[in-house]
């Protein structure tokens, strides 16, 4: 309704210009329009292999690399995932700032050529080390950056800024509904290529479709009478110029940053050993990419049609939907060391039976991140200057990079000493931690904070 999502508009920054918060143009329409399918195309090409991943590193590390253990398949998976993270990272904190010296449209094409290359790779990858040089072109791999950096300048403060990150979301869901069902399907048949195979052509096509995009699109951001806008994060020229920007970032917005890194690696923590336990439990490539695919439709549904219920029943105003999340997090993370230790006995046999409350809790755990996520997210977009915004989303994906580089290496760890019990008390520990730093520290209303 629209009283649920008004206090989410003062939130945002929406202070009475253009109420509706929405596209600024018929063109801006049409270009989130194809933004969206690109980020189906990303996220397709992307979870085709998913799904194949864990039993790849096993079937490699079984013929003739050292450690061919189920431990030390686990422990290189995560190695793998992890390495990917950090090379993201080290994009993603420039990638952004490009984003605003050169446009959106430079950066998806070179986003999906690096793609491919990384696709290629891992196509003709017979051996580990092949599998971390096809991360290596991570560096460059940035395509929900790109597309929520469209968003952002495409859209002002308010309302529908907040429905249309939400809708990313769901675009990249429909890619990934279909690719690790896909991919599961196609690797179920013992060849665990073709879906790279497929995911590098897929990529070739999403750069092509790229030149599809308004040309209010592709170049710098336009400013008022059509000239292009001055920005300060240009890709700078020096570290020092750029660090010098960054300094420049209110510190709520560090705040919130700060949040999301360290919640960003519980979740990390828990999503990268899903697969290995349900590897655990009996899953086969069909069954394992079904179960994420399944996963990724309900995230869309909730992002489409519970972020605003979410947020406005966690609290509407940002303290209270980080607040509530945290502590929502924390508890359904206990929840599952309490079904998987005191209550184990009682769960149905086979991997689904046993796999199913497990799932079941990812699921309700997903609901609270993306209100919390979606929230900080259009929350420090309203507290920096519009032409900053690519810098600061790029400087958020390379934190949350790092989270997801940090968190597999613990979450295997932690699976490892205490099995689903300690997985889930381990990430239980990181979301309320952070619940009591946000609530015994500064409680400053951020909606005050944005004019100064």
């Amino acid at each position: 309704s629209e009283h649920q999502y008004r206090n989410i508009g003062a939130m945002t920054g929406d202070n009475g210009r253009d109420r509706a918060g929405g596209v600024s143009s018929d063109s801006g329409n049409s270009g989130i329009v194809i933004v969206y399918a690109l980020v189906v195309l990303y996220a397709l090409c992307y979870q085709l292999q998913s799904p194949i991943e864990p039993f790849l590193v096993e079937r490699l590390l079984g013929e003739g690399v050292a450690g061919g253990s189920a431990a030390g398949a686990e422990r290189t998976y995560a190695k793998i995932k992890s390495f990917f993270s950090v090379a993201q990272s080290v994009g993603s904190l420039f990638f952004g700032a490009l984003l605003d010296r050169y446009g959106v449209k430079t950066g998806l094409v070179i986003n999906f050529l690096a793609c491919a290359a990384c696709y290629r790779i891992l196509s003709a990858a017979d051996t580990v080390w092949m599998l971390y040089a096809s991360r290596l072109p991570g560096v460059a791999m940035a395509g929900f950056l790109c597309a929520q950096t469209a968003v952002v300048k495409l859209t002002v403060p308010g309302e529908r800024r907040l429905v249309a990150l939400g809708r990313l979301t769901s675009a990249y869901t429909v890619g990934g509904v279909l690719g690790p069902y896909i991919g599961g399907r196609l690797g179920s048949a013992g060849d665990y290529y073709v879906g790279a195979r497929w995911a590098a052509r897929g990529s070739l096509l999403a750069a092509a479709l790229v030149f599809a995009l308004p040309s209010t699109v592709p170049g710098k951001e336009v400013g008022g009478g059509g000239a292009p806008a001055k920005t300060s994060a240009a890709f700078f020229t020096s570290p020092r110029q750029f660090f010098r920007a960054l300094r420049g970032i209110p510190p709520v917005v560090i705040s919130l940053l700060a949040v999301k890194v360290a919640t960003g690696v519980a979740n990390s923590m828990s999503s990268s050993v899903q697969p290995l336990v349900l590897r655990r439990l009996g899953a086969d490539e069909a069954s394992l990419g079904a179960t994420m695919s399944a996963q990724f439709a309900f995230g869309g549904l909730a992002n489409a049609f519970l972020l605003g219920p979410v947020s406005a029943a966690a609290g509407g105003s940002a303290h209270a939907v980080v607040r509530n999340c945290l502590l929502a997090g924390a508890a359904l993370h206990l929840l599952q060391a309490l079904v998987y230790g005191a209550g184990g006995d009682v769960l149905l046999e086979g991997w689904i039976g046993r796999g199913a409350p497990y799932v079941a809790l990812a699921v309700l755990r997903a609901v609270f991140q993306y209100s919390l996520s979606t929230s900080i997210t259009v929350e420090a977009s309203a507290l920096v200057p519009r032409d900053v915004q690519g810098m600061l989303v790029g400087v958020e994906h390379c934190l949350y990079a790092v989270a997801h580089g940090l968190g597999p290496m613990i979450g295997v760890r932690a699976l490892d000493f205490g099995g689903m019990v300690g997985s889930g008390i381990a990430c239980a520990f990181v979301y309320g931690l952070v619940f009591l730093m946000w609530t015994q520290g500064t409680k400053a209303k951020l909606s005050t904070t944005k004019n100064g």
